[in-house]
């Protein structure tokens, strides 16, 4: 790996041939951008308090236009249908974290990004049923490991709006010079279930999918 600097344009680019101190972090603010060289695996956790019941879900986006939802839960229509992993296997989630004890929840994905993948954009979502609370107040933290940096994207500017239950940290591209890692923190439409979807440009619209199932 290279050494990472913050540039003002915002994006964080490679500069020279220096290895990243073992255990760095790098925190992306919204807009900026980092990239990694590419990895055989890498694990997108998304982190909360554990006073409340977040989801997380990810949106894979593949090279041919196919898009395909990893999830422990499935939509309005279909509620018993949903894939843990993509058929492939490159995307998988490990499990379903649900309200307890402890100081944090978290929920993790595992991605092999293949060549056929375009971008992966993890989700986090506050199911009506978990009745109100803003995400500015159970503010959510995705954390991107796999190599050095480690790569974290806060949520500072969090909605205070309880009505809104979807939160996108970032999305996670596979470029030809390696993954591109950017900070989007997104928000859905106050009492939208819908969840976003990623557009040909590898950008990601809120509130295009289809409704979540009632959880």
């Amino acid at each position: 790996m290279g050494f990472f600097r913050v540039l003002p344009s915002g994006d964080v680019n490679l500069r020279a041939p220096k290895p990243a101190p073992r255990g760095s972090v790098i925190n992306l603010a919204k807009g900026q951008t980092i990239r990694l060289a590419k990895t055989d695996l890498i694990t997108a956790t998304v982190s909360w308090p554990p006073s409340t019941d977040y989801d997380v879900y990810a949106i894979v986006h593949y090279q041919d236009g196919r898009q395909v939802v990893v999830s422990t839960f499935g939509t309005k229509d279909s509620p018993r249908s949903f894939l843990t992993a993509t058929p492939d296997g490159a995307v998988r989630h490990l499990g379903d974290v649900q309200r307890g004890g402890g100081t944090t929840a978290t929920e993790t994905l595992e991605i092999r990004m293949s060549p056929q993948i375009a971008a992966v954009a993890p989700v986090v979502y506050s199911a009506q049923s978990n009745g109100t609370g803003s995400f500015r107040r159970y503010q959510v933290t995705m954390r991107i490991e796999g190599g050095s940096p480690t790569v974290v994207v806060p949520a500072p500017n969090a909605s205070d709006d309880n009505r809104v239950y979807t939160c996108v940290p970032g999305i996670i591209r596979n470029t030809p010079d390696g993954l591109q890692v950017e900070s989007l923190e997104l928000y859905s439409r106050p009492d939208s279930e819908h969840r976003p979807a990623i557009d040909p440009q590898l950008g990601v619209v809120m509130d295009a999918g289809p409704v979540n199932a009632y959880k």
